[in-house]
């Protein structure tokens, strides 16, 4: 099976803990906005647990009508989430069987930045649709990716902190 992986990263200024609080649970609505002919998240539906332990699923619902079933395969908060992509009901399901996601984050800083590296790969169905899968995950896709991880870079580094020692005072 052929893979086409893309990763992306930034640099944000927040702990581990207040980053990875941040994107694992999010709504996605929030952050997949859409990209060019690449349809946003308008909500998930069938979800399993909070989206904090291996095992639990949902469907992601697109604007164009399609959806996806996503699985959580590891959670280490703070430090990293992984995840599968499969059930594709659009386009995609001509190109891709199916993907995998990971993101991690990285203390930098004496852990007040972080570094946050998501990597999301496609499984080609086929020979034939290859081609076509890696021009989507080496352009389109990547485009996206960056798009929310700006998007996230923007909530975490603008949202109100309550300041340590703050709640024990």
């Amino acid at each position: 099976m052929t893979t086409f992986a893309t990763t992306v990263q930034t640099q944000i200024k927040a702990s581990p803990a207040q980053a990875f609080g941040h994107i694992a649970p999010i709504d996605p609505t929030t952050l997949f906005t859409g990209y060019g002919p690449l349809p946003a998240v308008t909500g998930t539906r069938d979800q399993t647990g909070a989206w904090d332990a291996p095992g639990q699923t949902r469907t992601v619902a697109m604007s164009d009508g399609s959806s996806a079933q996503e699985g959580l395969k590891h959670y280490r908060p703070a430090q990293y989430f992984a995840y599968t992509v499969s059930g594709f009901t659009g386009v995609l399901r001509w190109l891709a069987t199916g993907a995998d996601g990971a993101w991690w984050f990285d203390p930098q800083a004496g852990g007040t930045q972080t570094t946050v590296r998501w990597r999301h790969a496609f499984h080609a169905r086929s020979k034939w649709a290859a081609p076509v899968l890696w021009l989507l995950a080496s352009v389109l896709w990547r485009g996206y990716m960056r798009k929310a991880l700006r998007l996230a870079k923007l909530q975490i580094e603008t949202a109100p902190r309550i300041p340590a020692g703050a709640l024990s005072a």
